[in-house]
């Protein structure tokens, strides 16, 4: 999986800007800072292009909300959804931007979870981002990424800039000022709090659960939570269009390997080919030669080697009671039963049924063997003259068939 890239966007522009480089691969923080403004946004923008963009947008400019709806979600229902909300926001309806997320349940009555903000606003930190050439792959609020804990009615919380970042169950979130504290808990009924970094200016008679054993830098912890969220505020008409250097960047690592991969193996292939293509050659020739010495008069046509084999051996076979074939057959088999003992010559006597073999042996022994072998199996052997040739001994030998 590629590397994430987390921005936490300001209220406003001119609000500082946290980021973050998270690699859930090794899950590990590869750097972080800070930025003045999102005028210095550039200095993120080669950062960007090879890792997957989270845009985290204060939780204090989304508003969470569940719809009760008539009948089960629909593309229509979709379509009325704006009209459903007049009666319960204080602007015009016009001016939102409404997202929507999963559909659900009150009290098995159909519901959809929405999340709304301001249409402007929304668009400013997208056009922003674009400007520095920054593609924002997913854009959320926050506190939503808050990690989950046992009890869904604790109210999970962090530190970050000041702010008390909130989340209750699965789909409500807020962000609070410490002096407001007090308040807000009052008003969420007083709810035992799980916190993920260290709990400062909590009234004395909140349970506090201190989640130490999870302790890090907020958007780290946020980065961890990523894969559980499936909602995302680019949709509709904000859905991101370009997604090639998002895809490079999942798929880059597999297609470098895949393409180093298949240059090997194109490599070994052919390396293979030309061993065999080189060693088919070295056998045609060595055909030819052998051709070349057992019917010296002949001439020879290597694309039509194997025919003339054919026809000079049936007409060597056809002329003579024992033919060449039934003493070439025994004799064979014996170059797999005498090493180092190879023919250089070979002549056949036709009116006489008779075969002479020059051959080439390791020793005077291979010799001696090579003619008790054959006179064993009933042919009679004539051994001549045997000759030292370096390390070598060469010498001839007349083989007749069986009388």
């Amino acid at each position: 999986m590629t590397e994430i890239l987390l921005i936490r966007a300001g209220q406003t522009l001119q609000d500082s800007l946290s980021w973050l480089i998270y690699s859930p691969t090794e899950q590990e923080i590869i750097a972080s800072g800070e930025i003045a403004s999102a005028a210095q946004l550039g200095e993120l923008t080669e950062k960007a292009q090879t890792r997957e963009v989270v845009a985290l947008l204060p939780s204090d400019q989304i508003q969470l909300k569940t719809v009760e709806l008539p009948t089960k979600w629909s593309r229509k229902l979709e379509q009325a959804l704006p009209y459903m909300l007049e009666e319960d926001i204080a602007c015009d309806v016009d001016d939102l931007f409404i997202a929507i997320a999963e559909p659900t349940l009150i009290d098995e009555k159909h519901a959809v979870n929405i999340a709304m903000t301001d249409r402007e606003w929304f668009e400013q930190w997208l056009a922003t981002f674009n400007e520095h050439d920054i593609e924002v792959f997913k854009v959320l609020p926050d506190a939503l990424l808050l990690p989950r804990v046992d009890n869904e009615n604790t109210l999970r919380t962090v530190e970050l800039n000041g702010q008390w970042l909130c989340k209750l169950g699965h789909w409500h979130i807020a962000a609070v000022e410490t002096d407001w504290l007090d308040g807000y808990l009052t008003a969420m009924g007083h709810p035992d709090v799980a916190h993920f970094s260290p709990a400062t200016g909590f009234p004395e008679s909140v349970n506090l659960e201190a989640k130490t054993e999870l302790y890090d830098l907020p958007l780290a912890l946020f980065a961890k939570q990523l894969p559980e969220i499936s909602f995302n505020l680019r949709q509709g008409v904000y859905q991101l269009k370009k997604k090639s250097a998002i895809w490079w960047g999942y798929w880059q690592k597999a297609a470098i390997a895949a393409g180093v991969a298949l240059v090997c193996s194109v490599g070994v292939k052919s390396l293979e080919l030309y061993k065999l293509n080189t060693q088919l050659e070295k056998t045609k020739a060595q055909v030819v030669t052998n051709y070349q010495r057992a019917f010296p008069n002949k001439k020879v046509r290597p694309q039509l080697i194997r025919s003339q084999i054919r026809n000079e051996l049936a007409l060597l076979d056809s002329g003579s009671t024992a033919g060449f074939l039934d003493l070439t057959n025994d004799l064979v088999t014996i170059f797999s039963e005498v090493k180092d003992f190879t023919p250089e010559t070979l002549r056949y006597d036709q009116g006489r049924n008779e075969l002479r073999i020059r051959a080439r042996g390791k020793d005077f022994q291979s010799f001696g063997k090579v003619k008790a072998i054959l006179e064993q199996r009933g042919l009679t052997v004539d051994q001549g003259s045997l000759n030292n040739d370096g390390d070598f001994v060469v010498g001839e030998i007349k083989l007749r068939g069986a009388a």
